[in-house]
């Protein structure tokens, strides 16, 4: 079941080529000659996980909605009010000290000898160009987080697009139940029929009732991919987990060749590798990330030279005596200066420097690694999409047509009392596998269009 509820995708365009002598009429529908899937479905009631006030969603409102409320993309955001908090703290200078000295007792007021009264202030000074390197390096890890706030919103982008395609496919997989149903109900009203008649014996009539009571657990199993896939859109829009969404892109599963956002018609042309692979090495956010690493370390280890150099204390201030009338000494008053700063003849931040730059070498590695990585995605989605549409020919110039050959020859033939009951469902099963194995490959090819845009790192155009 998992290829009937993910394969749908892209039947539009590709069915209808096949079937252009049956006057764009359902495959399905064709073959029922006249049977409503609608009067065979059974009330809501009867439906496990069956939804009931569905919200309209479009591919494009999906994306803008996640941009902004998905929760991961929320938490993200936070890391840009980090970094610019920690921009703005970088670019603080140190503040002055303010320093007082006031004595009681006679040490103070009595003894000539003894201690005066002082007020002043110090001020840091930092040397080497430290605020400087702290800016830089700062401001780097606040283009980073840019970056890789743009990455996980692609990712996000990503995973709603293929959400999206699950809760198309898997809407489209319940009509696809009830005709599948549709065709073995007639199989089970012919049996009936030649049983009344005299020409069959009961066997016939309750091997097709089995056959046809067998719907009802992919009835059920469609409901349950349903409701998962609308809560996986809806985690990743950010919205409740109970609200029941319903796609507005759907004429990928009509009779038509209507463009959508969802794919490309697979025999458009594809765009040129080597284009590709040069927007991918330019567009792609998690490169980005890895060059911009590349240059947050380099302003790091620029930091951690900068630190090396020792800061300067200077203080001054005014200094002057206490003492009382009574000592018969008159009123001293001076000022003084202060200059106190770290000798580096111990240690000269060898540490901080050698880890910096063994960090930006590894940024350096790792950005080389990431745009090789790139390149193979690149060329591995290519491949597959390349792949993909070969086989989607194969499937519409020989395949379907067989397998819906087979299947009508084979209702009629037992129609007409040539063929037995079991020779029919045989042909009915081939006719299901057939398209089941035809929409994995539909998949495939959308879902590989999926992993080069991804790969790119931008939206492609079509």
């Amino acid at each position: 079941m998992r290829t009937l509820l993910n394969a749908i995708i892209l039947s539009a365009f590709l069915i209808q080529p096949v079937f252009a002598a049956a006057n764009n009429e359902d495959v399905f529908d064709a073959i029922t000659s006249g049977l409503s899937p609608v009067s065979l479905r059974p009330g809501a009631s009867d439906r496990p996980n069956h939804p009931v006030n569905r919200v309209p969603v479009s591919l494009s409102a999906a994306f803008t909605t996640s941009y902004t409320q998905n929760p991961t993309v929320v938490a993200a955001l936070k890391n840009l009010d980090i970094a610019k908090g920690q921009v703005r703290a970088a670019g603080a200078r140190p503040n002055p000290q303010f320093a007082m000295q006031y004595g009681f007792g006679t040490p103070f007021t009595e003894a000539i000898a003894g201690n005066t009264q002082q007020i002043g202030a110090n001020q840091l000074i930092e040397m080497g160009g430290k605020r400087a390197a702290r800016l830089r390096y700062a401001r780097a890890n606040y283009v980073l987080s840019e970056y890789q706030l743009a990455d996980l919103r692609y990712d996000v982008r990503s995973a709603v697009r293929k959400a999206y395609a699950e809760l198309a496919a898997s809407e489209a997989n319940i009509e696809l139940v009830e005709n599948q149903r549709a065709l073995v109900e007639r199989l089970s009203m012919l049996a009936e029929s030649k049983f009344k008649a005299k020409k069959c014996d009961q066997l016939e009539v309750l091997q097709a009732k089995l056959a046809l009571d067998q719907f009802e657990t992919l009835r059920n199993t469609s409901y349950a991919r349903l409701r998962q896939a609308s809560i996986e859109l809806d985690y990743l829009l950010g919205y409740d987990p109970e609200r029941d969404l319903d796609v507005e892109d759907n004429g990928l599963f009509k009779l038509s060749t209507k463009r959508t956002e969802l794919v490309p018609p697979p025999d458009q042309p594809m765009p040129p590798l080597e284009r590709l692979l040069t927007q991918a090495a330019t567009d792609r956010a998690d490169l980005k990330s890895a060059r911009q690493q590349v240059v947050t370390t380099t302003s790091a280890v620029k930091l951690a030279k900068a630190q090396a150099v020792p800061n300067v204390l200077l203080g001054s201030g005014y200094v002057f005596s206490t003492y009382k009338k009574s000592a018969h000494v008159r009123q001293q008053d001076g000022a003084y200066l202060n200059l106190n700063f770290d000798l580096p003849i111990l240690y000269r931040q060898q540490g901080e420097i050698a880890a910096a730059k063994a960090a930006n070498k590894q940024a350096q590695d790792q950005a080389a690694a990431m745009a090789s990585h790139v390149e193979v995605d690149v060329r591995s989605a290519y491949a597959k999409i390349v792949a993909a549409r070969a086989n989607i020919a194969h499937y519409q110039k020989n395949l379907i047509p067989l397998a819906l050959t087979v299947v009508r020859k084979a209702q009629d033939s037992y129609e007409k009392g040539n063929t037995d009951l079991g020779s029919a469902i045989v042909a009915q099963q081939q006719f299901q596998s057939t398209f089941s194995s035809y929409f994995d490959t539909v998949v495939n090819y959308q879902n590989a269009w999926a992993d080069l845009e991804t790969a790119i790192g931008t939206k492609i155009d079509f």
